[in-house]
């Protein structure tokens, strides 16, 4: 696998004009840097009398590669005495102008290669080798020893290598992109980023925002004074809101451990009326891992009154970047509600009001009065030059434990691989905010540990599903993330409803243009047909061509029900579409299809959890009641008691290798045959009903596109009926299995981060959500010097799998070295 990263490349004056912060009105470069020649900042050569004589920055009588010093710390270390020569001629320049009131530095610029700076929501070890930090710092300091300081306040990271190698290129810009991404995923209030990189004399500008990644020209930061001067100037005194900061996010209380911050958030409405909640508490982080995105964060918290203390009942407060082309969240619930009111099935508006938030509040986020987004305020509304030009830089993966490319590519390690395949050259995207009325709490679906709890929700979470199909939308992301649980009664094993969310890829279902090329939905979850872009149970394409027995029998003689709410559905809403006039199109039927392997994704990959007494030696009659209550300890079994493969191989391989997940799906009895073999009793009775509920939506498939090749893929038959079927079983399943039967809890570390690539098995990706937060993810985690490399190896990652999912550590370690051999031997 070769992942190519594509970084567009612009002149530095199209940098300087549309991407850096503007120069103060009274800076003149020509003018500052004639000072710095005044003060001996820089100086003439010697030896060069010609009239086209050089001169360099005094701190550097040499370049970087000529020195005799190989270490790199001390090379580069007059950096920020540069930028402090430059700030100083500025602030004297400004003095003589009688600049009043006289701008003040926002920014200072350091070299601290040997200390990580601290991270608040998210570890990470990784040192810059210098930064652009704030001057007055928005987190204090939580280590006066160090000082050091905060990713929320570094503004500009950059990467220094003394000589100019290809590798030394190649393993700046690997370096350098992990710390953007750190960044844009730990400070809630950033909106885009700066970096820089340098290679012996070559220095080049960088800059992220959520669509984008772009890098200036390279030019010669000894040599050049002016380019010098004009990035440090536009950086060291910028208003924060150029730098990338959101204004309208601001920290309204932050705990003395810096563990936990309450921030408060300003939210615009339609009508340009602006409201500030306090948001309180993290409900999901979904998607902020990702360098580039729609960052999606979703917070509970209350409404501030006019003294910014939080009053009244919880709301959901939602921020993300949404592609400029999409339909605001809001604008989509609203048309739902108004389907649901004018629906002529009664039951069809208090089902909507039952499994989907209420809107409060909700509108684009505007920064200096301006729509905030990533193609005008970001980008000055100006098109790249051309011609457009692009910088590739190539990962790969030839094999399996550590990559080593050639001269020319990037050096990096397998996991920094699997999300460096995730910037790309991104849609222009629109920063958008959405309050939802949350009286009774909610947590996404995924920190349930009752099994019988996940069902209830899964099951309210369908019929929300169905309604909005017999309304005429689809929702196109059906994920753990995108349903959220209401708490119910304190106490209850039942628990609370499932309510759906996310509607941004919500569409109606008659509309068949398809707006974005690019396949819709999450990761794990993604339809089998959706995921290829192409139909796979019509005439001669499934895998068996006779449908199985089981459920084909309620597909012949069922017809709409005329007490099903779903028989009210207009053609129009579900027209069948021509195979010969549309492309593959998405349908209802892939909503059931990921609803099914969300209930895959929360059954099967965590170990169950056994009480066990404890007697401390006493007989029954001998203990007293208090004692029979707390004489209980938890310990976790895992889900499958045999050993091979190994328990989370064979259970991530069903919702991420997709020839494995296209099989499993597809085949009659792709599903029992892998899962079924050494699955604890407790829940097979789950995995039988869940191959039940397979079939019922493959048979489905098979009837919708029984006419691929002449009318078309008509789902409207089979609609009402595979819904009713899949609530039939969704509401029989919790019944079949023990009230007090739970799961171990998902690690909490961190929410909803990228994936994290195992090459010792064809490829097996980990959802990092289940795997402890301390494994090593990039080479800069846990180093100490320029040249060390980390590398991710399968085995390890499985050990560290199977000490978390496991009961004991001697299961772990004897089933960690029969992975070590499935890797040799593989």
């Amino acid at each position: 696998m070769d992942i190519n990263l594509k970084v567009q490349i612009v002149p530095f004056s199209y940098f300087k004009d549309y991407l850096l912060p503007p120069l103060h009105n009274q800076l003149d470069i020509a003018t500052v840097v004639n000072g710095l020649r005044e003060t001996k900042d820089i100086y003439k050569l010697e030896h060069d009398s010609t009239e086209n004589s050089q001169s360099r920055w005094s701190l550097f009588p040499v370049d970087p590669a000529d020195t005799y010093d190989f270490n790199e710390d001390r090379v580069f270390g007059p950096f920020p005495l540069l930028a402090d020569a430059i700030a100083k001629q500025a602030k004297s320049l400004f003095h003589e102008l009688g600049v009043d009131p006289e701008p003040e530095q926002t920014v200072t610029f350091l070299c601290n290669p040997t200390m990580a700076p601290v991270s608040t929501s998210r570890h990470s070890a990784s040192k810059p080798d210098g930064y652009g930090v704030l001057v007055e710092r928005s987190v204090d300091h939580i280590d006066e020893k160090t000082e050091a300081p905060h990713w929320d306040d570094i503004v500009v990271p950059g990467e220094m290598k003394k000589c100019g190698r290809a590798e030394d290129f190649n393993h700046n810009n690997a370096k350098l992109l992990w710390s953007l991404r750190h960044a844009m995923r730990e400070t809630v209030y950033r909106r885009f980023i700066f970096g820089y990189t340098i290679e012996n004399t070559q220095m080049r500008l960088w800059f992220c925002s959520r669509s984008d990644i772009i890098a200036s020209d390279a030019f010669n930061f000894i040599m050049d004074h002016e380019t010098v001067v004009h990035f440090f100037l536009s950086i060291m005194f910028a208003q924060k809101s150029r730098l990338g900061y959101d204004p309208t996010i601001s920290v309204a209380k932050r705990a003395k451990d810096q563990r936990s911050t309450k921030y408060g958030i300003k939210v615009r409405g339609k009508d340009g009326r602006e409201s500030t909640y306090i948001m309180e508490e993290v409900v999901a982080n979904m998607s902020s891992g990702t360098l580039q995105g729609r960052s999606t964060r979703v917070w509970r918290g209350k409404k501030a009154d006019a003294n910014g203390h939080s009053t009244g009942h919880n709301m959901v407060i939602k921020d993300c970047w949404i592609d400029s082309s999409r339909e605001r969240e809001g604008d989509f619930l609203a048309e739902i509600f108004e389907a649901a009111k004018k629906s002529p099935n009664p039951e069809h508006l208090p089902r909507i009001q039952k499994h989907f938030l209420t809107v409060v509040q909700h509108g684009d986020v505007f920064i200096d009065g301006e729509q905030d987004n990533t193609f005008g305020l970001l980008r000055g509304d100006a098109d790249f030059p051309e011609p457009k030009r692009v910088l590739t830089l190539r990962c790969s993966s030839e094999t399996r434990e550590m990559i080593n490319p050639p001269t020319g590519l990037v050096r990096v390690d397998q996991a920094t691989i699997d999300w460096l395949h995730h910037l790309q050259l991104h849609h222009d995207k629109f920063h958008y905010r959405i309050v939802f009325d949350s009286e009774e709490d909610c947590d996404p679906i995924d920190k349930l540990t009752s099994v019988r709890g996940i069902w209830y929700a899964l099951t309210g979470a369908l019929t929300g599903l169905a309604t909005l199909h017999q309304l005429g939308f689809i929702h196109r992301d059906i994920s753990p993330g995108n349903i959220l649980v209401g708490c119910g009664i304190p106490g209850s094993v039942k628990g609370g409803t499932g309510k759906i969310i996310d509607l941004e890829f919500c569409k109606r279902i008659d509309d068949d243009k398809p707006v974005h090329q690019r396949r819709t939905g999450t990761p794990y979850f993604i339809p089998v047909e959706v995921e290829k872009q192409a139909y796979k149970f019509g005439p001669m394409l499934q895998t068996d061509p006779e449908a199985s027995e089981l459920g084909s029998s309620e597909l012949e003689f069922l017809g709409e029900d005329e007490d099903d709410p779903s028989s009210d559905m207009s053609t129009n809403s579900l027209r069948s579409a021509s195979l010969n006039d549309s492309p593959f199109l998405y349908n209802p039927l892939h909503d059931l299809e990921s609803i099914w392997w969300v209930a895959v994704y929360l059954v099967f990959l965590r170990p169950i959890v056994e009480k066990h007494s404890v007697t401390n030696g006493k007989t029954q009659g001998e203990r007293s009641k208090k004692e029979d209550d707390q004489g209980e300890e938890q310990c976790f079994t895992a889900i499958f008691t045999s050993t091979h493969p190994p328990v989370e191989q064979r259970a991530l391989q069903l919702l991420v290798d997709y020839d494995r997940r296209s099989d499993t799906f597809t085949n009659p009895g792709g599903f029992l045959n892998r899962i079924r073999p050494g699955l604890h009793k407790s829940l097979i009775s789950i995995a039988t009903d869940l191959d039940k509920a397979r079939m019922y939506i493959r048979n489905a498939y098979i009837s919708a596109e029984a006419g691929l090749y002449t009318t078309g893929v008509d789902f409207k038959a089979v609609l009402p009926i595979i819904h009713k079927q899949l609530a039939a079983i969704f509401e029989k399943i919790p019944k079949g299995v023990p009230k007090d039967l739970e799961f171990k809890p998902m690690p909490t570390s961190s929410v909803y981060p990228t994936t994290v690539t195992v090459s010792s098995n064809r490829g097996v990706s980990l959802d990092s959500k289940l795997v402890p937060h301390n494994i090593k993810k990039h080479p800069r985690d846990e180093s100490d010097g320029d040249d060390e490399q980390i590398y991710v190896r399968g085995a390890i990652q499985v050990e560290r799998m199977e000490a978390l999912c496991s009961p004991t550590r001697e299961w772990a370690r004897r089933n960690s070295k029969h992975a070590r051999y499935e890797a040799k031997s593989d």
